[in-house]
């Protein structure tokens, strides 16, 4: 849940106008979980907008976080201003997860999160989870995922309305464990902030 507030909290107090330096998201293949550092990822990225520390199940971890808002960008639903933020997160400095989210409509990562109920830990597999709700955003391993050795999917939609003075902000996250070797279900945890 503390990782999805550092994301949630980025698009929220960027949505208010144009800020961050537009960037493209790092996508799967560039990237080397357990193996790439946040110096790759600096490099590959520019200069992050936020770092800093979490912990999760007892670990520290540390993270670098990218975000882009403007007001006068073309959103993916009327009236949210658009925003994308991506972060990664390193034990050790080895990268453990990452996970992006956009509101804009060239990229968005919304997804139907009352498709949730029809994954099943110990049936539901892999392509099954990518059959109801679409590509993962991000991924996660050890130890970001409790198991050794399990992997989880991570999908992530923030959005923000800005109507005079008032800011709702809607955020979701989906986080689905599951063994590689059987490519099966092993978790499933949601969090959600501003939906019903």
């Amino acid at each position: 849940m503390k990782y999805f507030a550092v994301i949630a909290l980025t698009i929220i107090l960027a949505a208010c106008a144009s800020t961050g330096t537009d960037f493209k998201k790092m996508t799967p293949d560039k990237l080397a979980y357990g193996t790439s550092t946040s110096v790759d990822v600096v490099q590959a990225q520019g200069t992050p907008g936020t770092t800093g520390s979490k912990t999760k199940n007892g670990v520290v971890f540390d993270f670098v976080s990218y975000v882009f808002a403007d007001a006068g960008g073309k959103p993916d639903t009327e009236n949210v201003t658009p925003a994308r933020a991506q972060s990664f997160y390193f034990k050790d400095d080895v990268l453990v997860g990452s996970e992006f989210t956009s509101s804009w409509e060239s990229d968005s990562t919304k997804y139907d999160h009352s498709k949730i109920d029809m994954i099943k830990k110990g049936s539901t597999t892999v392509g099954d989870v990518i059959g109801l709700i679409g590509q993962p955003s991000g991924e996660y391993i050890y130890p970001l995922v409790a198991k050794e050795g399990e992997r989880a999917m991570v999908y992530t939609y923030s959005q923000t309305i800005v109507s005079g003075l008032d800011i709702i902000a809607k955020s979701k996250e989906l986080i689905v464990s599951y063994d590689p070797a059987t490519n099966v279900v092993t978790d499933v945890e949601f969090n959600q902030i501003g939906y019903e």
